[in-house]
């Protein structure tokens, strides 16, 4: 029988932002309940570290800062990710859709949706019913798009409704993470009108999520509002969510210590230092993003491999991980928290050693015996990823190897990088699935900043799409990150680093989530 639900060993991310002055969490004024029960009213302060370069057009923008704000939180997917408690792991769950069917040739999906939800009440959408329409709309407009993630979209041969509450999708082939990418945080419902033009989502977000926008300053605060209509009675609990901007890791500190930030982002040792084992706090840390290594294959000296292989075993990425993010995973391509087919960290030291005498032997035996220089481009997200650009500079150095760091914003390195306008890159990857992270290196695709083109990598992206085997696909997942480390050389994830959350005794009900944090939100509630 065709699988109807899938189960994801996921985990993890977040991310944060900054903190005015003038911002409070605001005092709940109803609900009462007994201790450790729900209560209705309140606000939280969040950090959120960067604003959306792009604006928040989902069919135009990827910027993960769009995502952070409001993927899952103004804007609902049709399957989310459960995330609770004591859950091992992250199942897929209904959202719009209440279920689904998938063919036993794996080539229809029908997805039976809610009957209750409406739109948020702003023109000029106007709290109208959703319906299998505005899924159409949806990925009509995806498939129709310039949208760097329209890949998603690409398997779909139609996508019909079928009455006002089921709508089905025919791939023109198997396509094994079909599910998971209808709970990816891009993948949000957008309304009909918008798709169509009659207004323009880059400036107005309208969504059936559990909050709404209620007031936007560029660059210094986002505010989410509670939606009064949202499909889940009595949820969200928390009237408000502040958003403010900041990306200053010591300014995160001293606004969680002083009261005038209820959720931030901290450094390991920070946590360690300050906030582990205080009550008055409690901490969150789980596996997260990759840092990500890229190496320009379009420019000299690089489209020689054993330059490239050279450069990916003169940095000492295990002593990058200890010492930059204290918890780590030492990884290739795929999280092992979430995939069998992981690498262990013992088979990538196998094909990726730290060698700094062999890196001088191949760098000689390609004609660069005194080295070369070139630039690493860094997008910075938190102090850490200046710290691990300054590291891969030293390691680099030692063999001979002359970088020039280059520190920017996430904004402009993403550009940067798509347009290959760099020598060597250092980044953080938030890919979750494995499909997600190995489509990135086929040739053309707008996230394959090394610029592989190589037979192989696409001919196994192929074939693990339509393998819909488990442990089949595995195989194939295992022989791409070995073929991409020792015959690509051009881009590694070689650490899978930890992410810290503080959050203030007040909050309750505080997870994280692999995609973003979004609807976890409307679980979320605050004491007194």
């Amino acid at each position: 029988m065709p699988r109807t639900k899938a189960l994801s060993r996921v985990t993890a991310l977040l991310c944060a932002g900054l903190l005015l002055a003038s911002c409070g969490g605001g005092d709940a004024d109803s609900g009462g309940g007994a201790p450790g029960q729900p209560r209705q009213g309140g606000s939280i302060i969040v950090q959120q570290p960067f604003e959306p370069s792009r604006g928040i057009n989902f069919l135009v923008s990827d910027d993960p800062s769009l995502m952070q704000i409001l993927s899952g939180t103004v804007y609902s997917k049709l399957v989310d990710l459960k995330v609770s408690e004591g859950v091992d792991g992250v199942e897929l769950i209904p959202d719009l859709a209440t279920d689904w069917e998938v063919s036993e040739d794996g080539l229809t999906y029908t997805f039976t949706l809610r009957d209750d939800v409406t739109w948020q009440n702003i023109a000029p959408v106007n709290g109208r019913p959703f319906t299998a329409d505005d899924v159409v709309a949806t990925f009509e407009g995806l498939k129709e798009s310039d949208s760097t993630h329209k890949w998603m979209a690409e398997p779909i041969e139609s996508i019909k409704a079928d009455g006002d509450h089921r709508v089905v999708f025919t791939l023109r082939h198997p396509y094994a993470p079909f599910l998971e990418y209808m709970a990816h945080h891009f993948n949000v419902i957008l309304p009909r009108e918008g798709v169509e033009g009659e207004f323009d989502m880059a400036k107005k977000a309208i969504g059936t999520g559990p909050f709404m926008v209620d007031s936007h300053r560029p660059d210094v605060e986002w505010v989410l509002k509670r939606n009064p209509d949202y499909y889940e009675e009595g949820k969200p609990y928390l009237d408000e969510i502040r958003m403010p901007i900041i990306s200053d890791s010591a300014a995160v500190t001293a606004a969680l210590r002083s009261g005038r930030l209820d959720i931030g982002g901290q450094p390991y040792d920070v946590v360690d230092n300050t906030f582990r084992g205080n009550e008055d706090y409690s901490v969150i840390e789980q596996p997260s993003n990759f840092v990500s290594f890229d190496i320009n294959t379009t420019q000299k000296p690089f489209d020689d491999v054993r330059v490239r292989r050279a450069v990916m075993m003169a940095v000492d990425w295990e002593g990058m991980g200890k010492t930059t993010r204290g918890k780590f995973n030492y990884t290739s391509l795929l999280r092992p928290e979430i995939s069998d087919a992981a690498l262990t960290g013992n088979e990538v030291k196998q094909l990726r050693p730290y060698d700094p005498q062999r890196a001088r032997e191949l760098l000689a035996e390609a004609g660069y015996p005194n080295g070369f220089s070139t630039t690493l481009l860094v997008q910075q997200l938190s102090d850490a990823d200046v710290r691990e650009g300054e590291w891969i500079v030293a390691d680099l150095k030692k063999v001979g190897i002359d970088a020039e760091i280059q520190i920017l914003d996430p904004g402009t390195a993403i550009d940067r990088r798509r347009n290959h306008q760099f020598g060597l890159s250092k980044a953080a990857r938030a890919v979750i699935f494995p499909d997600q992270t190995i489509q990135d290196y086929r040739t053309g695709s707008a996230e394959n900043y090394a610029a592989i083109s190589d037979p192989k990598v696409d001919r196994l992206i192929a074939e693990s799409r339509r393998t819909l085997d488990d442990k089949a696909r595995n195989e194939l997942y295992r022989d791409f990150q070995e073929h991409m480390e020792t015959e690509i050389a051009a881009s590694i994830l070689p650490i899978q680093y930890y992410q810290y959350w503080v959050a203030s005794g007040r909050v309750q009900n505080y997870h994280q989530s692999p995609i973003y944090r979004g609807r976890t939100y409307a679980d979320v509630w605050v004491t007194e």
